[in-house]
């Protein structure tokens, strides 16, 4: 449960956000653009939740406990004290498919039996240079998905070791779906495979890419609506000899390849990506976000974890 402290300092950032609401949105062309975080849910997320998920109050309340019942019912399950946060995930991540939702979280346990890649990563390596490989922009997409950005040319695996960058990678995902906003609007990836050579390629292993795509789609509550890979060349098409077979074809569908980043702005506003990319914003560091995500994940149990609101 939320402790007194916490839901006092996230009323009082709530507020703070609320009067800083215009500032902080950018405006296009007639549309809104928010920011990743805004600590409420918007009026269009609530339909969105309420037409494209099925969630009603009621249906909310039934469903919740039906899902209790069938992991307390589970042997490997049972006993686990669940967050209801967490639960929700699940069940809005399947459109309140109650077995679905008990299916994915029995594959989550599974994971968290069998691969090392839980609890946060040292924190020695937070300030290299490696760790830099992943930012989570600062706006949101004009659905209001949140936008990670994989540069995977920028990870040197002598530097930011393949085992910990699986667990930060984790720390990520998780800390990041602990937003009701992202839990409905969901997620758009892209992958950056500029500056990516052998060093990194030979990670791409059948067994590692599995690892990969298993934990991110299969096991967390996280609603995949775009994945871009830009920057192709020889290297990208061994990965995807790997990668296809392992995707579901809904999956599959929500993959786009660019041969530039210019091709990205048929899909997402310059005013959202970074100047890098040739956008309008600069970008900011997000430091001060993975300490306190990896700080707050090194207590992940399976219980899960309380929603920031």
């Amino acid at each position: 449960m939320k402790t007194p402290e916490r839901k006092a300092k996230g009323l009082q950032e709530l507020r703070s956000l609320l009067q800083n609401m215009s500032s902080k949105a950018l405006t296009t062309q007639g549309k809104e653009f928010l920011p990743r975080e805004i600590g409420y849910l918007t009026e269009s997320a609530i339909k969105k939740c309420e037409e494209e998920l099925t969630e009603t109050p009621e249906r909310k309340a039934k469903e919740l406990q039906e899902l209790r019942y069938l992991l307390q019912k589970n042997p490997k399950s049972e006993g686990i004290d669940f967050y209801e946060d967490f639960l929700m995930g699940f069940l809005r991540r399947n459109k309140y498919r109650v077995e679905n939702a008990h299916q994915q979280i029995l594959k989550l346990i599974h994971l968290h039996e069998t691969e090392n890649i839980f609890g946060g990563i040292s924190d020695e390596y937070l300030d290299l240079p490696s760790s830099k490989f992943i930012v989570l922009l600062p706006m949101r997409c004009q659905d209001d998905c949140a936008l990670f950005i994989c540069r995977w040319g920028k990870w040197d695996p002598s530097e930011l070791p393949f085992e910990q960058l699986k667990r930060m990678l984790l720390v990520l995902m998780f800390q990041a779906l602990r937003d009701p906003m992202t839990q409905i609007n969901g997620f758009k990836i892209i992958h950056d495979l500029e500056g990516m050579s052998f060093k990194q390629l030979k990670y791409c292993t059948p067994s590692n890419m599995y690892l990969y795509y298993n934990s991110t789609v299969n096991c967390l509550p996280a609603r995949y609506k775009e994945f871009h890979f830009i920057s192709e060349s020889y290297l990208f098409k061994i990965i995807w000899r790997i990668l296809n077979p392992m995707m579901s074809e809904k999956i599959r569908n929500r993959v786009y390849l660019h041969n530039n980043k210019e091709e990205l702005f048929h899909y997402f506003p310059r005013c959202i990506m970074p100047k890098v990319y040739g956008g309008d914003i600069q970008e900011t560091s997000m430091e001060d976000w993975i300490k306190e995500a990896n700080k707050e994940q090194k207590e992940f149990t399976l219980r899960g974890q309380p929603n920031y609101y």
